[in-house]
């Protein structure tokens, strides 16, 4: 496989930022590739998946390309200030990779997983474009926004992630992940789901209350639960499932 640092010029972000590309070396030129948006969490960066898991030789079983951009604490989200991280991962960032390497543009061909915050960015751009997700994996995710805004309210940095968003509580809104599975729903494209948290996560009990709304809804989804909290060795774990379940 190849590994390719990129340091893109963002049109939405105003500003060069950080991507790494695994990329297979023996491709046919007229052949695209599947992609899989790979995203890090809070107070993680662009490396985090290539230094903390053998991603590397994960993909290079199946052959896929893997996107992981930088994204800071944004929670992959256009922020208040006009710093647009959702629209650069979900709409500029796959349009760069897409003319950059000969990846696909069909639905069918591209995925979206993440962790933590990451997991959050997977399901919030993953919905919201359902039309051209074929797969979202969230693993630990940060889901519920509202309780991690209360669960947050009286750390001394809690205006940083209060930038991220508009308004709170952010239930029925755009930023809301349940809201956003019932609009899907609606148009009847909710694209496949995996959801996974250890469980001594601080998450855990957002993931439980995920995984009985999606059971209320019959929204089919895998779920995968193991002892364990909020760490690399269950992520490193759960992206080799993910990986098998999205490309097998």
């Amino acid at each position: 496989m190849a590994y390719v640092e990129c340091q893109i010029k963002s049109n939405e972000l105003d500003m060069s930022i950080s991507v790494n590309v695994i990329y297979p070396e023996h491709i046919e030129n007229n052949k695209n590739v599947k992609v899989l948006y790979l995203l890090h969490g809070y107070t993680g960066h662009y490396m985090d998946w290539m230094r903390q898991t053998s991603i590397e030789r994960y993909a290079s079983k199946y052959q896929i390309c893997v996107v992981m951009p930088s994204v800071h604490n944004s929670y992959y989200v256009n922020n208040i200030y006009g710093v647009n991280y959702f629209n650069f991962v979900a709409v500029e960032l796959p349009s760069v990779i897409e003319n950059m390497f000969h990846v696909s543009n069909k639905k069918e061909n591209r995925f979206v997983c993440g962790l933590s915050m990451g997991g959050y960015g997977a399901l919030k751009i993953g919905l919201t474009f359902s039309d051209r997700y074929e797969k979202i994996a969230s693993l630990s995710g940060a889901i519920d926004i509202d309780r991690i805004y209360e669960l947050n309210k009286d750390n001394p940095k809690r205006s940083l992630f209060n930038l991220s968003f508009e308004k709170f509580p952010v239930k029925g809104t755009d930023d809301d992940i349940y809201h956003l599975i019932e609009e899907s729903i609606k148009k009847e494209n909710t694209p496949e789901l995996f959801i996974a948290c250890g469980k001594n996560d601080f998450l855990y009990e957002d993931h439980l209350k995920f995984k009985a709304f999606l059971g209320e809804k019959n929204v089919p989804f895998i779920n995968k639960e193991t002892s364990g909290g909020h760490e690399w060795k269950l992520w490193d774990n759960y992206i080799q499932d993910v990986l098998e379940w999205m490309f097998e």
